[in-house]
């Protein structure tokens, strides 16, 4: 086995799952939850803002540069998958590199949407009263459609996700846990986590939601 994903991507990704799912049950089921729905958006606005960061300073498998390919090589990819063929990657598989890419700007979209606009009933994002009307009424349309496609992304990244593991006989779930996977050979180990690069993705993110938690609703 060769380590492949570091601690903090690890929790970055099992956090966003967390946060994700409280989010779409508690903006579709339950408006009870309305105001830990905007603090939860809060919360994944950090998280995300810290991947970007870590996708910059992090190991090797969590930077972008190591992952992040042209949708022609994605479908390249999903096609040698298909036929049962799919080449073996350490990090990101093309198709899932491209998948990671769609989720993050749709998850920024849709915070950034919901900065500026309001449930019509008792909550209000922070940005509500400094937006125009047109930008929160653009705000509230694009909540609401992007999370519909959110949805969707997630529910595909899923099927990909039981796809790979069937046909590559290679859970990435568990390696998703454990930031191990097997080794064919030709693996580059990610090298250890730089602390400082750790502490200021940690500091710059943290700062950031706490901003956010000290605007009113």
């Amino acid at each position: 086995m060769v380590k492949v994903w570091d601690l903090p991507t690890r929790m970055f990704h099992w956090l966003l799952v967390s946060l994700v799912v409280f989010l779409i049950y508690s903006g579709s089921w339950d408006d009870s939850l309305m105001k830990w729905h905007f603090y939860s958006g809060y919360l994944l606005s950090g998280l995300i803002l810290f991947r970007i960061l870590w996708g910059v300073v992090g190991t090797h498998y969590a930077r972008f540069c190591s992952f992040v390919v042209s949708p022609g090589k994605a479908l390249s990819y999903l096609t040698s998958l298909v036929k049962g063929q799919p080449e073996h990657f350490y990090g990101h598989n093309p198709a899932g590199a491209m998948m990671v890419i769609l989720l993050m700007l749709l998850l920024i979209l849709q915070i950034a949407s919901g900065l500026v606009t309001s449930d019509e009933v008792l909550w209000e994002g922070p940005f509500y009263a400094s937006a125009s009307e047109a930008l929160s009424s653009l705000g509230a349309e694009v909540h609401h459609r992007v999370q519909l496609i959110l949805q969707c992304f997630v529910g595909l990244h899923i099927l990909g996700v039981i796809v790979h593991s069937i046909v590559s006989k290679e859970s990435l779930v568990a390696s998703m846990f454990t930031g191990r996977k097997q080794d064919a050979g030709n693996a580059k180990p990610r090298g250890p986590v730089n602390p400082l690069a750790f502490i200021l993705c940690s500091g710059l993110s943290g700062a950031w939601v706490y901003y956010l938690f000290g605007l009113p609703l």
